[in-house]
């Protein structure tokens, strides 16, 4: 049974970007001018929308080195008791709703981080919320949207489309309770199978690792069964597995071990947090048409000398700056049986690390979509 929280009115879910965007072009203009966010006109930057692959020869970001900073410090409806107990662990709060299922918290703190998380993300992509042939012409009727996180991005594509039904799917009820008013949001397990009254046009995942056991058969399979024939799937998945083009990282030093240690934690408690490099294939064993890949590389921190790519570094950075003891404290004490403050100790050369733009650092970006065939493309 689908639990709706209440939609009703118009919402933009612009309050903490508002919060964050001074902090951030008031430092990113301090260390890198007063260009930092656009070109010499003050018109903002296009975006840098170029792809790469593992097989072939990597297109190089060039590293800024007339300036070596650190990551920038951004400043930083009736629901039953069950699902709004959030129990606690190491002083953050997490999902009531099939607790322990999904390793990272949900209080305001997360919160902030998922809304800076989404911006590095509109802007690495240049402000596209979707790849997938979907258009305004031909509006989707219904639209799908798994682990929502905060809702931003139904609610951002609500107002693209205003005549679909989008439905926004998540564990915890941490969504706003004023949105536009074709934007639902109910609370559910998507690893469970769906019982939607309807068939979508348009099916999306974003930021997921972590939440999964098997990705192909919970949910791809799932929504090539949910879509219309016709219909679209998209996925965007940052993958954690992180590289570096010219020897600046140390695969032997801190940020390695950590990313290493957060996989080898996740695989133990079947939830892979590498999904990028396998939802192409994934899509295409399952039975989607017309699959297309883009991989872009999501800095760590402003280390490129290009200013987009600057932009975004300075964002993901402090992403991930936000959300490093959140996305550690489940994983490595359940998988290794680490206490908060060995944790917390193990964090610290991270710390540095991440700070450091001398490291060039990135994380590869996949997006993937494909189409549900007709019957009669069927062989």
């Amino acid at each position: 049974m689908y639990r709706p929280s209440v939609c009703t009115g118009h919402y933009r879910l612009f309050a903490v970007a508002i919060r964050i965007e001074p902090a951030m072009q008031e430092d990113a203009q301090r260390r890198f001018g007063s260009n930092a966010f656009g070109d010499n006109n003050g018109n903002s930057m296009s975006p840098c929308d170029f792809e790469f692959t593992f097989e072939s020869s990597m297109l190089m970001i060039e590293p800024d080195f007339d300036e070596i900073s650190d990551v920038a410090s951004l400043s930083d409806m009736s629901l039953s008791e069950s699902v709004q107990n959030y129990p606690e662990l190491f002083g953050r709060t997490y999902h009531a709703f099939h607790a322990g299922s999904y390793a990272f918290p949900n209080d305001e703190l997360e919160q902030e981080r998922l809304a800076i998380q989404h911006l590095a993300m509109q802007r690495l992509m240049g402000e596209k919320l979707f790849f997938a042939p979907v258009s305004a012409e031909a509006p989707p009727r219904y639209i799908l949207d798994l682990a929502t996180g905060i809702g931003d991005w139904p609610v951002e594509i609500a107002d693209e489309f205003p005549d679909s039904q989008i439905i926004a799917t998540d564990l915890s009820p941490i969504q706003p309770i004023t949105v536009p008013p074709n934007v639902r949001f109910y609370i559910e397990d998507s690893t469970e199978p769906w019982d939607f009254p309807y068939k979508f046009d348009f099916v999306h995942t974003r930021l997921t690792g972590g939440c999964w056991a098997d990705f192909e058969t919970q949910i791809v399979a799932q929504a090539f069964a949910a879509l219309k024939p016709g219909g679209w799937f998209e996925s965007q998945e940052v993958d954690c597995n992180i590289s570096c083009d010219d020897g600046t990282l140390d695969p032997n030093g801190p940020i390695v071990k950590w990313i290493n240690d957060l996989m080898v934690a996740a695989e133990k408690l079947n939830r892979p947090v590498l999904l990028g490099p396998i939802l192409k294939q994934a899509y295409e064993r399952v039975g989607f048409v017309d699959v297309q890949q883009r991989v872009y590389k999501m800095p760590l921190n402003p280390w490129p000398k290009d200013r987009l790519l600057k932009q975004v570094g300075l964002l993901w950075g402090a992403n991930i700056l936000k959300g490093l003891s959140a996305f550690s404290y489940q994983l490595l004490h359940h998988g290794f049986n680490r206490s908060a403050t060995e944790i917390e100790v193990s964090l610290v050369d991270v710390r540095r690390d991440l700070n450091d733009t001398r490291i060039h650092s990135y994380m590869p970006t996949f997006v993937v979509w494909g189409r549900k065939p007709y019957p009669n493309e069927v062989q």
